[in-house]
């Protein structure tokens, strides 16, 4: 398959099974949350609608067709446009952050314009051997396949790798010779320094799209032995062979004896019922990756209706897993954060809700390429799923993630329909061990949007990062822009939407935001607006040091014109 035929199979998947594969409701009562739906590169979904996707007039008519819009009018990637096309909009980057793309290529798109390929989706890691060894990675658009971004200077320089074997286009033999990429990129560094990447990989139907529109899911992990210069031999974690099952949002963690353990979401449908449950799973290899268990229950038969997993294991080898789900007590219509706790080795969990994530479908406006939820005035969608961190130094556990409690009008207790009162924020939950867990804390200040938040934790020093529409100059620069399919004419919304990232630590209680961007910019340069990828990174060196990734839309300025690249701050707490 070519580098962006699954992008075609997507949205000819989604025309014909739109009604059968997105309801989400089983027979019985079901999760309304916009939460429970895969969020991989495949044709379940939803389809990223991404403008690369869009190369003639005739494609903007389809992709309104599938998306119709009041007025006739469909969001655009500014990309392709000035002032955009220039790598100068935006001032140059300095310490302490640096772009970690290297050599970014461009594609065609429609009118004979043209843009850099995006990358999205940052986990960060640091090497507890050596503090200058930082990796991160991202869905990357350059290739059919799974790439890694290494440094060994404490992020000040960057190697982009390939992780070779992962999918037919990289080299892949046995399973992974007919497979694609299909994202949520995972790192972990084990106890000796050795570097482990997780990823999605899928098979993909063409020629079916009457059916789910893809032959098999699974996860491949590989290891590096050197910090990520080179990569061993993939191996597959699980696969799922035909269209009901498929595996989505896997995460990797290594334990201080060397146990690996990833952690993903099986969503599980009907053609008779569409969404019968999505639970999460665990697999576990004592031998570096190259072996591993069959798949284990995490979340229990209360809560089959799970998303966004993360694992992490405690200094005296508990295992906590923290998730996002549905819970029996709102009939399915609300959500909570959980936390499975396992002493055995994950052969059993105990689950428990920690607090109420509020993420329901009244909280947030669709957007309007996929009907998943955003921010007032935004396109791309949004998700509460955890990020979770514990010290190594005093073993205490952090959970932070992003809701809209403050909204007025949020949450299935209150019913009615969105009414964007109030700004969506950051929350944290803390255990000194894993057995009390303190009342969710809102850390942010709510004056502004705070979206995708990472924690890290270390040298018993918490920090939390995460995007803020907070500093947005209301110029044309941070304007949305429309097509006006009707007259052929562009059009500039009204209202401010670049994203910032900062980040605010446990030293002074959370109470100074520090902005680890010098610049907003505008997150509609790609995918029309509508994907900026579904989570961020940040860990701890052994030396105290912050790092933390995620996906800005600057570009590499006076290098590259902007577009969704991956930036790593060095001292982000």
């Amino acid at each position: 398959m070519n580098r962006h035929g699954w992008r075609t199979t997507a949205l000819v998947a989604l025309a014909a099974l739109g009604a059968i594969t997105f309801g989400l409701r089983p027979a019985a009562a079901g999760p309304s949350s916009d939460r429970f739906r895969p969020s991989s590169r495949n044709p379940l979904a939803g389809g990223d609608a991404e403008d690369d996707a869009l190369s003639t007039p005739e494609d903007f008519e389809n992709a309104a067709a599938l998306h119709p819009s009041p007025g006739n009018l469909i969001y655009v990637s500014r990309c392709r446009f000035a002032p955009f096309k220039s790598p100068t909009v935006y001032a140059p980057l300095g310490a302490p952050v640096a772009d970690a793309v290297v050599g970014d290529g461009q594609f065609p798109l429609a009118n004979n314009t043209s843009c850099y390929d995006p990358q999205n989706e940052t986990p960060a890691v640091v090497n507890p051997v050596d503090p200058r060894n930082v990796a991160t990675s991202a869905n990357e658009y350059r290739l059919d396949g799974h790439e890694v971004y290494t440094s060994t200077d404490g992020g000040r320089t960057w190697r982009n790798v390939v992780v070779p074997g992962m999918t037919g286009a990289t080299g892949g033999l046995g399973p992974f010779a007919h497979m694609s990429s299909c994202g949520d990129p995972s790192l972990a560094f084990g106890p000796d320094g050795t570097l482990y990447y997780a990823g999605l990989v899928c098979s993909f139907s063409a020629d079916q799209p009457a059916a789910l529109g893809y032959v098999s899911s699974g996860i491949g992990v590989s290891a590096s032995r050197d910090g990520g210069a080179t990569w061993g031999t993939p191996h597959l974690v699980t696969s799922s062979s035909g269209a009901p099952n498929f595996n989505d949002k896997e995460w990797i963690t290594a334990g201080p004896d060397g146990r690996l353990y990833v952690t993903w979401t099986r969503f599980a449908f009907s053609r008779a019922s569409g969404y019968q449950g999505s639970p999460i799973l665990l697999a576990v290899s004592a031998d570096g990756g190259v072996s591993w268990s069959d798949p284990r229950p995490v979340s229990d038969s209360a809560h089959p209706y799970d998303q966004g997993s993360i694992p992490r294991v405690g200094r005296d080898g508990t295992l906590y897993v923290a998730y996002e789900a549905a819970t029996p007590a709102s009939g399915y219509l609300g959500d909570a954060l959980l936390v499975a706790r396992s002493s055995d080795g994950g052969r059993s969990f105990t689950n428990t809700e920690l607090a109420r994530v509020f993420d329901d479908a009244n909280c947030y406006p669709l957007n309007v390429t996929q009907d998943r939820q955003t921010l007032s005035g935004e396109q791309f969608r949004l998700n509460s799923y955890p990020s979770f961190a514990i010290d190594g130094s005093t073993g205490a556990l952090s959970i932070a993630w992003a809701d809209d409690q403050a909204n007025r009008g949020c949450g299935y207790e209150k019913g009615g329909s969105f009414q964007g009162a109030t700004a969506n924020q950051v929350k944290l939950v803390t255990s000194a061990d894993g057995s009390a867990w303190s009342a969710p804390r809102v850390i942010t200040d709510g004056a502004s949007d705070k979206v995708f938040p990472a924690v890290s934790a270390g040298g018993s020093r918490t920090t939390v990062s995460y995007y803020t529409r907070g500093y947005s100059p209301n110029t044309d620069l941070c304007k949305a822009m429309q097509l006006d399919l009707d007259t052929g004419a562009f059009v500039l919304l009204p209202g401010a939407v670049c994203m910032d990232y900062a980040s605010r630590s446990s030293a002074d209680g959370y109470r100074k935001e520090t902005r680890l961007t010098t610049q907003s910019s505008n997150p509609y340069i790609t995918f029309a607006g509508s994907f900026i990828g579904d989570y961020t990174g940040a860990d701890v060196a052994a030396d105290g040091t912050t790092f933390a990734a995620w996906t800005d839309f600057r570009g590499n300025p006076g290098v590259t014109a902007p577009n969704q690249d991956v930036d790593v701050a060095r001292g982000a707490g």
